[in-house]
């Protein structure tokens, strides 16, 4: 209660309580006014004091000092110089932001060339890493599906199908005479160079030249196996049809024919 009542006592002694204050003038001097626009874009001139003459004589004592004869050499030389405005149209600071302009768009151009190097590198590192190789469209949509069979085909199996052969002595005897193990050969060099290609690090153009390389050489031994193939089927029904000439006609067969001459006949359909 006793804090209310000083309260309301102070609000009550407010209105007659005088208030003094400091009080500032405004000073505007047109000498440093002047000044002003000369350091900055203004003006260069309004040189104050004003020059006075009278009958042609300069009277002014005021400029006569600052700026006349009286005045220091530095502020003859400062009013008759050339315009240094900092920010006028040929100022320091003027030129300083146009050099920074221009520093700025080189800057924007060289960035952006700097980012075009960049994703071109992370490109090129991503067709010449082997750790990307498999995901290559050209490779996942062709050169996967056709050298499919000569990556699982086992150059160690003795199934005359997988040769492409369609009878095993077709096969057998090919493998005596040393053929198939010349292919075998063959077919592991283009392994191992498929093998290398997907798996070493080298550029993509490289890559898909190599891959392209094994798929001719592929179809080439796949040519070459289906021409064994027909050869030898030829071959045993020739020998399948002398076999069953000379049981049925044995007479006919003499001593100074050749089976040469004989197999030739038969294959020329002069024996029936």
């Amino acid at each position: 209660m006793k804090n209310i009542l000083i309260l309301t006592l102070i609000i009550l002694l407010l209105p007659f309580t005088e208030w003094k204050g400091q009080s500032i003038k405004r000073i505007k001097d047109k000498h440093i006014v002047g000044q002003e626009k000369r350091q900055v874009f203004y003006e260069w001139g309004d040189w104050q004091p004003k020059p006075k003459y009278f009958l042609g004589i300069q009277t002014n004592y005021a400029y006569a000092m600052v700026w006349g004869w009286l005045a220091p050499s530095r502020n003859r030389d400062y009013k008759g110089g050339s315009d240094i405005r900092p920010l006028g149209p040929w100022g320091l600071q003027n030129q300083r932001y146009a050099t920074t302009l221009v520093q700025q768009d080189k800057t924007e151009d060289i960035q952006e060339e700097a980012k075009n190097t960049y994703e071109e590198n992370l490109k090129e590192f991503y067709h010449y890493t082997s750790a990307t190789s498999s995901a290559d469209p050209l490779y996942l949509l062709y050169y996967k599906h056709m050298l499919k069979s000569l990556d699982n085909f086992d150059t160690n199996s003795p199934v005359p199908y997988q040769w492409g052969f369609t009878s095993y002595k077709a096969w057998e005897r090919f493998n005596n005479y040393g053929i198939i193990g010349e292919c075998r050969r063959k077919i592991d060099v283009m392994q191992d160079k498929y093998k290398i290609a997907k798996t070493v690090d080298m550029p993509r153009g490289k890559r898909i030249l190599a891959y392209h390389d094994c798929l001719i050489e592929w179809r080439k031994m796949r040519k070459y196996l289906a021409y064994l193939n027909a050869q030898a089927e030829n071959r045993l029904k020739a020998e399948a049809r002398l076999e069953s000439y000379k049981t049925k006609n044995p007479r006919k067969i003499t001593k100074e024919r050749r089976d040469a001459e004989i197999f030739m006949d038969v294959l020329t359909g002069h024996l029936y």
